[in-house]
């Protein structure tokens, strides 16, 4: 790809023999830049972008180590690996200020990738790491995401302008959409990366601490040095353990039953003094008050994830091809599983019903973070999901949990309830007394005043599935757009808490879409080959854990809900509405 470019520009081929080095693509970034910086000049939409550009790469450039480091792990580099990345951005700097195609999308791919180079080319302690096999083999696979990346970019550079602008034509935001994901699969394969150096490093700082620890006792005295390492070792094993229960939660996504690894078993500090935290009755009395239904949510998701049983009327409705890609979208797994805070909003664009493929992934999901919140190896509070699906409370007037307000008022009581425990008594009881109910303005603010007090080990998780059936009316379309705006600028917010986001509907959310970034916006494709849940013989076709759902043997039948008994006028409002989208 890349000497198929450098053949249209009239320059040599790039050879194996070929020798690059990360001065000559400094030198190339310097000359992309001016020519580029002439180009932004007359369009302010990217003014900033060429300076920012400079200085992300010549910040790698000038710390050529760490681009030396992070192919050094790559094993037996014969092939010349960093000549070639060397060789490959400096076409890609060539080709950018040729054509002015997706320039903003790219330039902001180029700022993320020196960073990614930079941050997963220099672990604690590498150079005792050099000889792990996994590593090795994590190290390849990252390298080999960047070579895509790399390429994916070089493509729209070696097609035809022509050609290239057809495509333009026939699918806009096709190249946009697939660079998206080959970042995110970069990013994936470096959180891989990470977590295996940083459990190297931690074996190697424990058995720095035995051996200091032998030598104090030896020598009967305190070295200070020891608990510095402590101090080290305890922030690391966060990270594991936060990484352990995300990496946990991808089993769904590829439909395989799993378990979580045994957590670390070293004494743990108090998080905040004892008296500070709420007891039982303080936190029990608050959910009293405010009419807490606490079986709402594992209802909803039993009865959305109903719809695969054997005999269920909605069953033989749903595409399994969407539901699969959906599962197994890379932006879908990266949101869910980077150690880091996302937000997402997914638009399903399809028949707008209660029991969609969308609201399928986002119950299983739901099921998923409840089973991995209350099992035995998690710690009170340090993974909270908090759930609500619309789509099973369409009518407001004869269902209360329908209201917005009510939906905010669910959200918080579920906060209290399954990450109490982490929360200040003083936090605990202000939020009692300013909380108003009908209020949502107050009751996102309780929301966010929880959500600030907790501390660096938590993650919350919010899954609001079904936003298209809360449209109606417009009364009720403008408060549900209130309470999803809250909900964002609380996500926005800086906080020591990892936040993950992710709001759903089976077609398209085009009251909202305002508030959120493109970048935080999945929009799955309208047609997609069609493949049912059921296969030949009435068998079910698309594996899923027995814990999921009810057991689908063929001697055993399963009741079915009537998905059909929406109200009318919610119902034809929101098909018209997906027929405009």
């Amino acid at each position: 790809m890349v000497n198929k470019y450098r053949q249209r520009l009239k320059l040599p081929a790039l050879t194996v023999d070929t020798k690059h080095s990360w001065t000559d693509v400094d030198g190339e970034l310097q000359a992309a830049c001016a020519a580029m910086e002439v180009v932004a000049a007359r369009d302010s939409d990217f003014s900033g972008s060429v300076g920012k550009l400079r200085r992300a790469f010549r910040m790698l450039c000038q710390q050529a180590g760490c681009g030396n480091t992070f192919v050094s792990l790559i094993p037996n580099d014969a092939f010349g690996f960093s000549s070639m990345l060397c060789g490959g951005l400096k076409v890609i700097f060539t080709g950018l200020y040729q054509t002015v195609l997706y320039r903003e999308e790219v330039y902001r791919t180029l700022e993320d990738l020196p960073f990614i180079l930079a941050d997963h080319s220099t672990p604690p302690n590498l150079s005792v790491c050099g000889d792990d096999e996994e590593l090795h083999r994590r190290t390849a696979a990252m390298y080999v995401s960047v070579f895509k990346l790399l390429e994916h970019l070089l493509a729209w550079f070696v097609r035809n302008t022509f050609v290239t602008r057809v495509k333009l034509i026939v699918d806009p935001t096709g190249f946009s959409e697939k660079l998206k994901e080959r970042v995110a699969e970069v990013k994936l394969r470096a959180q891989r990366w990470e977590r295996r150096a940083l459990r190297l490093s931690m074996q190697n700082q424990n058995a720095a601490i035995h051996l200091q620890i032998q030598n104090t006792v030896a020598q009967s005295r305190i070295d200070d040095n020891v608990q510095k390492i402590l101090n080290r070792t305890e922030e690391i094993e966060d990270r594991l353990s936060r990484s352990k229960i995300l990496e946990s939660l991808d089993s769904f996504l590829h439909v395989i039953v799993s378990t979580l690894d045994k957590r670390l078993e070293s004494p743990q500090p108090p998080l905040q003094d004892a008296k500070l935290l709420p007891d039982a009755d303080e936190r029990a009395a608050i959910l009293e008050d405010f009419l807490y239904e606490k079986e709402l949510v594992p209802s909803d998701c039993a009865t959305v994830l109903s719809c695969l049983n054997r005999g269920h009327r909605g069953r033989t409705k749903l595409n399994g091809t969407r539901i699969t890609l959906l599962q197994k979208n890379p932006r879908l797994r990266a949101w869910l599983m980077m150690d880091e805070s996302s937000l997402l909003l997914v638009n399903g664009r399809a028949i707008s019903r209660p029991h969609s493929e969308v609201s399928v992934v986002s119950a299983q999901i739901v099921h998923r973070l409840l089973n991995v919140a209350g099992s035995r190896d998690n710690r009170p509070g340090t993974l909270i999901p908090l759930a609500f699906f619309c789509g099973q409370h369409r009518d407001a007037r004869r269902d209360p949990n329908g209201n917005p307000a009510e939906m905010a008022m669910s959200l918080l009581l579920q906060l209290v309830d399954r990450g109490g425990a982490r929360v200040p008594a003083a936090v605990l009881r202000k939020c009692r007394a300013d909380t108003t109910p009908l209020d949502t303005a107050s009751i996102c603010a309780s929301l966010d005043r929880i959500i600030s007090s907790l501390d660096s080990k938590v993650i919350v998780v919010l899954v609001m599935d079904g936003l298209k059936f809360v449209t109606f009316p417009n009364e009720r379309r403008d408060q549900t757009r209130d309470l999803v705006g809250r909900l964002v600028a609380v996500f926005r917010k800086q906080r020591r808490a990892v936040l993950k986001f992710l709001f759903a509907s089976p077609t398209r959310s085009e009251f909202v879409e305002d508030l959120f970034e493109d970048g935080e916006i999945l929009s799955l494709a309208r047609d997609l080959p069609r493949s049912g849940i059921c296969g030949a013989g009435g068998r079910f076709s698309l594996e899923l854990p027995p814990s999921w759902v009810e057991d689908l043997g063929d001697d055993e039948e399963s009741g079915s809900s009537d998905e059909d008994g929406s109200d009318s006028e919610v119902q034809d409002t929101q098909e018209d509405s997906d027929g405009s989208s």
